[in-house]
């Protein structure tokens, strides 16, 4: 798997419509609007698109519709997204990832043939769970049947590069149904796989329901369990780890996500979606009806930027790098910063290594596997080191 060019970059585009919010959900995504609404926030991408007067100099190779739920919107409106990123270009995009998350319960096999001619060529299934009881609590619209069904049409509509969602440590979830459910994906022999652990996030039906004691969810050692079954079965199935939760069969990796990760820049279109782009950060308008009412009336959607210190830079690169199975290249943060790595984290580099926690292979340096039980641990000792230096 080859590291992206320092100078590729991709593109996200926020759709932040659902038809219903599920319980564990803390994006920016709403409710309750209809074709109307769909229609007029696209014409408001449009515009920020146009507005946009400087693009990276190297190659798109990503675009991702992440939401929310995208594959709410219309056919056309896509390829009308499409169709304008393309002609500000100059570019084909037949060789650029085009992803498109979709929830199940809501393409049929017409639409999804006309994603496919509209040029998406990476779909992202939420399946989460094959026990309809887990489905129903987390408030998915969906049964395990009709993942299988979107699974098999999308297949049929001519998508060769698919992508299903799981999550573990579901509230009363057991081993047994994770096992079940990694059973059922892998029987589908989907491209790529993504296992999330849940998590809880403050102002959420389930962080409610479990502070009121109404739910429980397994202990920590269950869910490390589940963890080490489903990374241990996808491997033995031929898949490949090459992120702490992301799984692809040989050359089925993602490329958006891997833009995120070896910090590449990205730039972002919707609201509250958030861009990068060589030491400067910013973000769009978070309230969907005030995103389009700025466009509407001339703006550019943007809420705010942050300008990042070297060191923030450095801090950030070092830890998403760890989170890919092969670690983060020396080689390319020299090229990135102008400085060797060990020159600056060099004292928590072999701290971290007489731990047992990291380690170096050739111009890498990777979590061990037992860094990987305890990521989250090396990914603070790396963020404070920086903030002290």
């Amino acid at each position: 798997m080859i590291d992206p060019k320092l100078s590729d970059w991709g593109l996200y585009i926020h759709i932040p419509f659902c038809q219903a919010r599920c319980t564990y959900c803390d994006f920016n995504t709403v409710t309750g609007m209809d074709e109307g609404d769909y229609r007029r926030y696209v014409e408001a991408l449009l515009l920020q698109w146009e507005r946009i007067t400087e693009v990276p100099n190297g190659q798109l190779i990503s675009i991702f519709f992440g939401g929310g739920t995208p594959s709410l919107l219309q056919p056309d409106l896509l390829a009308r997204l499409l169709q304008a990123i393309r002609g500000k270009l100059q570019i084909p995009l037949q060789h650029v990832e085009i992803t498109m998350e979709a929830n199940p319960g809501t393409v049929d096999a017409k639409r999804l043939r006309q994603y496919r001619q509209a040029g998406v060529n990476r779909l992202s299934l939420g399946v989460q769970a094959w026990q309809n009881h887990h489905l129903a609590r987390l408030n998915r619209i969906h049964s395990a049947a009709d993942a299988e069904e979107s699974f098999q049409k999308a297949r049929e509509a001519g998508f060769d590069n698919i992508n299903l969602d799981l999550i573990y440590g579901l509230p009363k979830q057991t081993l047994a149904e994770w096992q079940e459910s990694i059973e059922a994906v892998l029987t589908l022999r989907a491209d790529h796989l993504s296992l999330y652990q849940l998590q809880i996030e403050e102002g959420t039906p389930l962080a409610t329901q479990l502070k009121k004691g109404l739910l429980t969810l397994p202990p920590s050692d269950l869910s490390a369990d589940m963890a080490d079954w489903g990374r241990a079965k996808l491997v033995e199935r031929g898949y490949v780890p090459y992120e702490i939760s992301n799984y692809s069969l040989p050359g089925k990796h993602s490329r958006h996500n891997r833009l995120y990760w070896t910090m590449n820049p990205y730039l972002a279109l919707g609201a509250g979606a958030h861009a990068y782009w060589y030491g400067k950060r910013w973000w769009n308008i978070r309230g969907i009806r005030r995103y389009m009412e700025d466009l509407e009336a001339g703006g550019h959607g943007i809420a705010g930027m942050e300008t990042l210190s070297r060191h923030e830079e450095m801090q950030e690169y070092i830890w998403l790098g760890l989170r890919e199975e092969k670690g983060f290249s020396r080689v390319r943060f020299c090229e990135k910063f102008g400085i060797n790595p060990e020159s600056v984290v060099g004292p928590i580099f072999r701290r971290l290594h007489q731990q047992g926690l990291i380690e170096r292979r050739g111009n890498h340096v990777r979590l061990s596997a037992r860094g990987r039980d305890m990521a989250n641990y090396v990914f603070r000792e790396f963020v404070g080191f920086l903030q002290e230096a």
